[in-house]
C-alpha cells in the first residue's frame, strides 16, 4: 500500500482482526482534530491460522483455555470478510469526519512483518491490540538515554494530553548495573529490553510509543515481545529503522489478495 500523496502525518493501522483494530481506531479518532492525518488500514490474515482451518477436525485453544473445534476454512473466510468490512467502514467514518484521505487493504502473512513492510512509506504504524483493561491506563514512551526531543517524544506527549493519561518514560541504558530498574518521577530506567518488558507487563498501559530509528527494538521478535507485554496498541515511528528490523526476520511474501482502497 502506498500512502496518499496529500500532506499530513501518515498513520497506518495494522491489525489481525477488527476486535484488535477497534481500540487503535478509538485512540486515532481522539487524535484526528490535532494531527489531521491521512489514514491507512491493513488487515493481515494470519497464514498459520488459515492453514489450521484448512485441515479437518482441528482443535484450537480458546481465550478461556479450553479446546474447541477450529472454524472451517469457509467459516474463517466469512469471519475475515466481516472483519474487513467493519474495519474499512470504521476507518472511513473517522477519516471522512474530518475530511482526511484514507486507504485500506488486506494481506496475508505475519502482522508485524507485513505491517513494517507496508509502513515504510508512512510516518506512524499503529500495531493494534485489543483492549485488556476496562480502566484506561498510561501512555508509555520507550527511549534511549540522552536522546534529543523527537517526533516520537512529541507524539507520546500529545497522546497523554489528548487521553488525559499519565505519561511514563522507559529508558533502556546498558551502562546501568544489575538493579531491575530505577524510578525517578515518571521515568524508569532499565539495563536491557527484557527488564523493561517485565516492567511494562506490570503497567496498565493504553498506548505505547517507540522509535525504530533509536532503539531499543532490534528484531521483529523484540517488537512481538513488546506487543505481548503492552497488551494495547503500539505506535511505531522511525520507519528508517524498519529495514534493519526486517533484515533479522524471516521474510514472508505478501499475498496477491487485496481490497482496493479509497483516497
Amino acid at each position: 500500500m502506498t500512502a496518499p500523496e496529500d500532506q499530513g502525518t501518515g498513520i497506518l493501522i495494522g491489525a489481525s482482526s477488527f476486535v484488535d483494530a477497534s481500540e487503535a481506531l478509538r485512540l486515532i479518532g481522539r487524535l484526528m482534530t490535532d494531527l489531521r492525518p491521512r489514514l491507512g488500514g491493513i488487515l493481515v490474515e494470519d497464514a498459520e491460522t488459515t492453514a489450521v482451518c484448512a485441515l479437518p477436525n482441528q482443535r484450537v485453544v480458546t481465550a478461556s483455555g479450553t479446546l474447541a473445534l477450529a472454524p472451517t476454512l469457509s467459516q474463517m473466510r466469512t469471519l475475515m470478510e466481516a472483519d474487513a468490512r467493519a474495519f474499512r467502514q470504521s476507518l472511513a467514518r473517522i477519516a471522512e469526519g474530518v475530511g482526511a484521505p484514507w486507504t485500506f487493504e488486506r494481506e496475508m502473512g505475519d502482522l508485524i512483518q507485513q505491517g513494517l513492510r507496508t509502513a515504510l512509506s508512512w510516518d506512524i504504524l499503529v500495531l493494534a491490540h485489543r483492549s485488556i483493561n476496562a480502566v484506561s491506563g498510561k501512555v508509555v514512551f520507550f527511549t534511549a538515554p540522552s536522546s534529543p526531543p523527537s517526533r516520537s517524544d512529541d507524539l507520546s506527549q500529545a497522546l497523554a494530553g489528548t487521553l488525559s493519561a499519565e505519561r511514563m518514560v522507559f529508558t533502556i541504558d546498558p551502562s546501568l548495573d544489575d538493579e531491575p530498574d530505577r524510578e525517578t518521577g515518571n521515568t524508569r530506567r532499565f539495563q536491557n529490553l527484557g527488564q523493561a518488558l517485565k516492567g511494562l507487563g506490570r503497567v496498565n498501559a493504553q498506548a505505547v510509543v517507540i522509535d525504530l530509528s533509536s532503539g531499543p527494538i532490534e528484531h521483529a521478535q523484540d517488537l512481538r515481545r513488546l506487543i505481548d507485554a503492552a497488551r494495547c496498541p503500539v505506535f511505531v515511528l522511525g520507519m528508517s529503522g524498519a529495514n534493519r528490523v526486517l533484515a533479522h526476520s524471516t521474510q514472508i511474501p505478501p499475498s496477491p489478495q487485496s481490497e482496493p482502497g479509497q483516497q
